[in-house]
C-alpha cells in the first residue's frame, strides 16, 4: 500500500495544478500548490514536502534551474512534469536528480500512479533519523520532527552538529574536533563559539543527551526510551 504523503505541485497553470491537487487529495495525500518560484520556496520553508511535482516551464527560473540550484532538500522526491516533447529535457532532469518524468497532457490517474511508484521505491529506504527524548532529526531533509506532527527547518550548522554527535555516540568529542566536523556558519569559529552553538541546539531539541564533559568536551548518549515520530 502506498503511504499518504505531503505533495507539492509546482505549475504556473493554476487550474491544472488545482485539478491534480484535488484528485491526489481524494487519494489521501496532503497536497499544496505553488504557481511561482517564491511560492514554492515559501511552502518548502513552511511545511516541506515528501514529493514535488515540478513543471519545467516556469516563468523566471525554470524547473531545470531549480534542480541545478539544489532548491529541494535532500530526501525530497521530484517528478518532472512538462509539455515539452524534447527528450533532452527528460535526460537533463533525470541527470539533475529527478525521480521520474511525466509528459503533458497526462491523466490524473497516470500521475497518481507515477507518484505512487516513486513513493513505494523510497518507502523501503531507511531515512537517516536521529532520535532524542521527544523529537527526531531527519538529517536528509534537515528538519526537526516533533511528536505533534509539526516540523522545523534546521540550519546547515545545526545539522552538522547533530550528524557529528550521531556518528560518534558515547564518545567524548573535543571542541576542536566538533569545530572541524561542524564548522561555524560565519567567521566566528573560535574555540568557545561551539559552546553557545551546542547550548542553543540542546534547547531547540529539548534534550539532555548531549552532555558537557568538563575539561574535555561533549558526549552524546542516545536515549534508550526515545520515540520515533509516526
Amino acid at each position: 500500500m502506498t503511504p499518504a504523503a505531503r505533495l507539492l505541485i509546482v505549475d504556473d497553470e493554476r487550474d491544472l495544478a488545482d485539478a491534480f491537487a484535488e484528485y491526489l487529495a481524494d487519494l489521501g495525500h496532503d497536497v499544496a500548490v505553488a504557481t511561482s518560484t517564491w511560492e514554492l520556496e515559501s511552502v518548502l520553508e513552511r511545511q516541506g514536502a515528501d514529493l514535488v511535482v515540478l513543471d519545467l516551464d516556469l516563468p523566471g527560473r525554470s524547473g531545470l534551474d531549480l534542480l541545478r540550484e539544489g532548491v529541494f532538500p535532500d530526501g525530497t522526491a521530484v517528478v518532472v512534469l512538462t509539455g515539452n516533447p524534447d527528450a533532452i529535457d527528460r535526460v537533463v532532469g533525470l541527470e539533475l536528480g529527478a525521480d521520474d518524468y511525466v509528459q503533458k497532457p497526462v491523466d490524473p490517474r497516470e500521475l497518481a500512479a507515477r507518484i505512487a511508484g516513486v513513493l513505494r521505491r523510497r518507502q523501503g529506504r531507511r531515512r537517516p533519523l536521529v532520535v532524542f527524548e521527544t523529537v527526531s532529526v531527519d538529517l536528509a531533509a534537515a528538519r526537526l520532527l516533533r511528536d505533534d506532527g509539526t516540523a522545523e527547518r534546521l540550519s546547515p550548522g545545526e545539522i552538522s552538529l547533530v550528524r557529528a554527535f550521531a556518528e560518534n555516540p558515547g564518545r567524548v568529542m573535543s571542541r576542536e574536533e566538533l569545530i572541524d566536523l561542524a564548522p561555524a556558519e560565519d567567521a566566528d569559529a573560535f574555540d568557545r563559539s561551539v559552546d553557545s552553538r551546542i547550548a542553543r541546539l540542546r534547547r531547540k531539541l529539548g534534550t539532555e543527551t548531549i552532555r558537557t564533559v568538563r575539561g574535555f568536551g561533549y558526549v552524546f548518549d542516545p536515549p534508550d526510551h526515545a520515540r520515533r515520530p509516526t
